[in-house]
């Protein structure tokens, strides 16, 4: 009940948050630049006018803020309810706000001016963007090998449901609609929009079969719809005496629409499809950036270009036109594509950011038409209109299933045939979205524009596309809202996606795969210093993929880590701290010792001591020696003075390497761009560009002393700040009293700042020495003069890396393992998402699946950050270097018994 109150209250607030948008705008009627306009009289009506202009700006973006919030809420508190869905209702609260409100502020103003765009306009900036992506991607094999069951449900469907529709408007509803007005109407319900269906398809792993007739069915229907559209609607329109929408105004006009928009726009598709293929065959410099940029601007282009020039130009279907286009790219210009990633990502950016702003408009259209009064003086939408909308619903499911059916012995035998849970899937996925809204649109604006309102209301042809439209928004939101969210369990129940129990098995096997990745990735870095001594009963308590480690597991590990170097190379992991844990684990110890001697030596953790008392291997080397000794150093002041240029050449390439590095952690899990809500990272690439500004003039390397004292300070206190305000709304796991309590009694800012010091200081110390190590491999110690230059430089970089160290050693060894054991499990949990991801990208993992280990992995990462257990359960004491093992390598115990501690504070 707790949780389901609170996902209630994050609705809530979706309202909350969209009503005080309204109310912000609301509160400055005026800008400063009106009231200066209104201040000055000199000021012309046309200049206003221009002012306003501006305003139109306003309300896509407001609503793309709305919905970063809206997708924010919708993946970590309400799963199951469509994004499009609640933009749409978000829509339907602002277009209600805005007409009862009454106000000229900006929001509102920018709200009216979008419900009044031309439908010209609306087509070509919406349409293209969301037909060419769905088109794009369509799996072209499987298309043309059911194109023929594709044609059959496009075209004689998409007409049989126009007109079964249009009886329903004709001869049940009691508005009064014309014949004709009633087909348009059934032609823009015909038009599919499985946008949420398509994803859960991908998700669960569904028959590619199911899949192509899904999204091919959508493309063609689309095509086929919107030429119904024309047709009807330029019939219906010549009733009204408007001329738009094609201008014919008979039935043998009609006709010659029909053939002119679907064989010219699919003409014009394919040759404009072909001009891209040849584009990107020239655009074949895989390794630039530039040239990849390009390719996509191509593909933008070319869309648009391709729907305007079929639309406007030659007064074609600009739709079909547009999915031929896309069709043929995908099939002569898949393999010209430089960088599929690139590609996909803007496609997928651009569909989000059309798909809310026409959802967006849609509910705020609707919600017009529910606050808008007719010629008389009354609301035009009435309690007995959601009646009728509700029969509409189940009359129109109803006429799906019917002809999806009537045609399932035809499709059965041609094409990839199917079956009848595919049938039934396919009739209840049919769902209405932005081409119908966009459709419905244009025709009510049409009509608005030739018979503006009166004082009492909208005029009496206006209500009639008025009311079509609440019909044809009221559907897409029924559709979405009923039909999308139980998509899912439908197809589960008709077995349509992959069995739970294979699905198991390949679960059990990857997780296995997954498991050996992650331990040879522990065991290559117990071969690193920084993690010599790190608490393992500390990284099986966070890193579960770890948990009950065999001894078998473990030597197999060893194994493989030591075949996949050369020996030369081959460094032993220093397990000392790990196998005291692994049961029968004497074997194994017995075989590393005798590769490498006993090299375990028990550490004794300092109580209070600080580390230049102890023998913490992070300061083993500190003093490591200067490349070149102090009294070279002298001789070579006079040849240094004459080499500075090149001494400064060396220093930029040295502040590059840093960055690499850096970047290079940041790659592999190292270095953790979210850490200290990204204040980490900030401060150790403030550090670096400092750094570079200052060995550009001349000056030595900087970077520690501006990265440890310009940020540490203030973004802790930033972080803390902010983690305290959000953590109760962005908690996911427990409710939002734990997580604040937590953060007070758990994470005191002392230990913060110890924690951030000390992961700021390992992360430069690492980088450094990873960018010495590239420079003596690029550059080499060189001779001469060029030899002194390196010298210089490279003393300068350990010079930085000896400030960093101190730091680290003013911390007692036990806190300083602390930190470090926390840092390496969350190295540990980067590097399996990295992995989990890749299984996905490779096919292995389905979409959900890889959502749920990604948000178990992403919830322990957080709880390690506010880790508060200085000990973790089963840890165990060591205090005596002769009691861990017999002679034989066989783990006896610590004098001190192995013992369930008692969870407390570090601090």
């Amino acid at each position: 009940m707790a949780e389901r109150r609170h996902r209630y209250c994050y609705f809530a607030l979706l309202v909350a948050a969209c009503a005080l948008g309204l109310a912000a705008a609301a509160g400055d009627p005026t800008s400063a630049t009106e009231q200066e306009a209104h201040a000055d009289d000199e000021h012309t009506e046309d200049e206003h006018h221009e002012v306003h202009e501006v305003y139109a700006v306003l309300m896509p973006w407001f609503v793309q803020a709305l919905g970063i919030v809206v997708f924010f809420i919708l993946t970590r508190h309400i799963h199951g309810l469509p994004y499009t869905a609640v933009i749409f209702v978000l829509g339907v609260i602002m277009g209600i706000g805005s007409i009862r409100s009454g106000q000229d502020d900006q929001l509102s103003s920018s709200i009216r001016m979008w419900t009044m765009i031309d439908y010209e306009v609306l087509f070509n900036v919406f349409l293209p963007g969301l037909l060419f992506k769905d088109a794009f991607e369509v799996n072209f094999h499987l298309f043309m090998a059911s194109l023929s069951q594709l044609m059959c449900l496009a075209f004689p469907m998409v007409l049989a449901g126009t007109v079964l529709t249009a009886l329903v408007g004709w001869g049940v509803f009691p508005y009064g609609w014309s014949f004709y007005q009633s087909l348009t109407f059934g032609a823009i319900l015909a038009a599919t929009d499985p946008v949420a269906v398509s994803a859960l398809l991908n998700e669960v792993g569904a028959p590619p079969r199911l899949k192509v007739h899904v999204s091919g069915e959508s493309l063609l229907n689309d095509g086929s719809a919107v030429v119904f559209f024309y047709v009807f609607g330029g019939l219906w329109l010549s009733e009204q005496g408007i001329v738009m929408l094609g201008g014919e105004s008979t039935v043998a006009g009609a006709f010659a629409i029909f053939f002119r928009m679907s064989l010219g726009g699919a003409l014009l598709g394919f040759a404009f499809g072909l001009c891209l293929v040849i584009i990107l065959y020239y655009l074949d410099r895989r390794m630039e950036k530039e040239e990849i940029v390009l390719q996509v601007a191509a593909t933008v282009t070319t869309a648009y270009l391709s729907f305007y020039t079929s639309e406007v130009v030659c007064g074609c279907s600009g739709v079909i036109s547009c999915v031929v286009c896309g069709i043929t790219t995908r099939a002569f210009g898949n393999g010209m594509i430089s960088d599929w990633q690139v590609m996909d990502a803007f496609w997928s950016l651009l569909e989000h950011l059309l798909n809310t702003v026409i959802f967006a408009l849609g509910g705020i259209v609707f919600g017009d038409v529910l606050s808008t009064t007719g010629p008389d003086g009354e609301r035009l939408w009435t309690g007995s209109d959601w009646g009728w909308l509700f029969l509409l619903y189940v009359l129109v499911t109803v006429i799906r299933f019917g002809l999806m059916f009537a045609f399932f012995p035809i499709n059965k035998r041609i094409g990839l045939g199917t079956s009848w849970q595919e049938v039934v899937f396919a009739s209840w996925g049919g769902l209405r979205g932005a081409v119908g809204i966009a459709l419905a649109l244009a025709l009510d604006n049409a009509i608005m524009s030739e018979y503006p309102g009166t004082e009492n209301g909208i005029s009496e042809e206006a209500t009639l596309s008025s009311r079509m439209f609440g019909m044809v928004g009221g559907i897409a939101l029924l559709t979405l809202v009923i039909n999308g969210t139980t998509s899912g369990p439908i197809l589960m129940k008709l077995g349509l996606a992959e069995s739970t129990e294979s699905r198991k098995r390949i679960l059990t096997c990857a997780i296995e795969a997954t498991r050996r990745r992650v331990l040879d990735d522990f065991l290559h870095l117990m071969t690193d210093e920084r993690f010599f001594f790190v608490d393992f009963a500390l990284v099986m308590h966070h890193v579960h993929i770890l948990k009950d480690i065999t001894a078998d597991e473990l030597q197999a590990a060893v194994e493989a880590n030591k075949q996949s170097v050369h020996p030369s190379q081959y460094q032993v992991p220093h397990l000392d701290r790990v196998l005291p844990y692994i049961k029968d684990s004497g074997r194994l110890r017995a075989a590393i010792v005798k590769s490498k001697g006993d090299f375990f030596a028990s550490y004794v953790p300092g109580d209070s001591q600080g580390c230049p008392g102890g023998a913490h291997p992070l300061f083993g080397t500190i003093e490591e020696g200067a490349v070149i000794s102090r009294d070279e150093l002298h001789r070579s002041e006079e040849t240094l003075a004459a080499l500075l240029p090149l001494v400064k050449d060396t220093r930029v390439m040295f502040v590059e390497l840093l960055r690499a590095s850096y970047m290079a952690q940041i790659k592999d899990g190292e270095l953790d761009p979210r850490e200290y809500d990204g204040g980490l990272v900030y401060a150790l690439f403030e550090g670096l560009d400092l750094t570079e500004d200052a060995v550009a003039k001349g000056e030595p390397l900087g970077d520690w002393t501006s990265a440890q004292f310009n940020s540490v300070t203030w973004i802790l206190k930033c972080e803390m700040a902010v983690r305290r305000a959000t953590s109760s709304f962005c908690s996911r796991k427990g409710g939002p009293k734990q997580r604040v309590d937590q953060l007070r009694d758990l994470e005191p800012g002392q230990y913060q700042e110890l924690r951030m010091n000390v992961l700021l200081a390992l992360s430069f110390i690492d980088a450094h020495k990873e960018a010495q190590d590239r420079l003596k491999d690029e550059l080499g110690k060189g001779s001469g003069t060029a030899e002194v230059a390196f010298n210089k430089v490279m003393n300068e970089s350990k010079a930085e890396v000896r400030k960093a160290k101190d730091v680290l050693m003013k911390q007692t060894k036990k806190k300083l393992n602390h930190v470090i054991s926390h840092y390496l499990c969350v190295i540990l949990l980067n590097k399996q998402a990295r992995y989990v991801q890749q299984l996905a990208d490779s096919g292995v993992l389905l979409p959900r699946e890889v959502r749920h280990f990604l948000e178990e992995i992403d919830e322990e990462i957080i709880h390690i950050r506010s880790c508060p257990l200085d000990k973790h359960p089963n840890a165990i004491g060591f205090v005596d270097e002769n009691a861990d093992y017999d002679e034989t390598g066989q783990f006896k115990g610590p004098v001190r018994a192995r013992k369930r501690v008692r969870q407390k504070s570090i601090l």
